[in-house]
């Protein structure tokens, strides 16, 4: 699956186009399976695959192009955002920390670590304007940020493997008090997946800088995680997180 970035750059200002003009994004095309002889990873070449190892090992391969294309693409969509540069990165690196301390089995740790790079999919709904504004947002502004989750979720929809990831785009906005978006859930009735996101999401809005602060220590923002627990975020989830930063399994960056 060889895709080059220019061809991702005229892929996300397409997906740009399309919500502009209120057509229905879909990623789709970019990780659909297509009748080509040039393409040596099809299922209908698996018949001539010698041994499960062999089969396992090209399999890996075509896993890791395909990670290898969202992370891409994920770093493309950041590009409208400057101030969100490195997040999905970031995000990442502190969301499989959190899932080797519960003990995830590897394919779960997987798809988490494509849920991190994905999470914020959706927000090619949004104008550059909104995403870079510095002052205070109308309602309808943050109306149009809003859409982004359920947006990001039905354009992973209709692609099989993806379809996993879906829990970390569209719950990384819930709150553990019930008053978050886009249904309001509260407690442990917000998937995990949403949960972990929501803590390393704010964390890393936290030491990074913004139109209206300056960044905020580590120190300070492990600080505020605390304040917001069961208010905003879990507090299981961030008193592990406060482990792995303390244990300095991970570095915030």
């Amino acid at each position: 699956m060889q895709i080059d970035d220019n061809y991702l750059r005229r892929y996300v200002s397409s997906l740009c186009m399309q919500v502009k003009y209120r057509q229905s994004p879909s990623l789709h095309c970019l990780f659909r399976h297509e009748d080509d002889s040039n393409r040596p990873y099809e299922v209908r070449d698996s018949v001539a695959f010698i041994g499960e190892a062999h089969e396992f090992q090209r399999f890996r391969q075509l896993q890791a192009r395909y990670l290898g294309t969202i992370t891409r693409l994920s770093l493309h969509i950041e590009m409208r955002d400057p101030l969100a540069v490195g997040h999905t990165l970031r995000l990442s690196k502190y969301a499989v920390a959190i899932a080797k301390e519960l003990y995830w089995r590897q394919d779960r740790i997987e798809e988490l670590e494509i849920g991190a790079h994905l999470h914020d999919i959706g927000k090619v709904c949004i104008a550059e304007s909104v995403l870079n504004k510095t002052g205070k947002l109308t309602s309808q502004e943050l109306r149009q940020i809003r859409r982004h989750t359920r947006i990001g979720a039905s354009m992973l929809m209709k692609i099989d493997f993806l379809r996993p990831i879906i829990p970390y785009v569209l719950y990384h906005h819930e709150r553990y008090d019930g008053k978050g978006y886009p249904f309001r859930l509260s407690g442990k009735d917000i998937p995990v997946e949403g949960r972990i996101l929501a803590v390393i999401d704010t964390f890393d809005a936290l030491i990074n800088p913004r139109p209206y602060r300056k960044a905020w220590t580590s120190d300070i923002a492990i600080d505020e995680l605390n304040k917001q627990k069961e208010c905003q975020l879990d507090p299981d989830v961030v008193d592990i997180f406060t482990e792995v930063i303390r244990k300095g399994v991970v570095m915030a960056s």
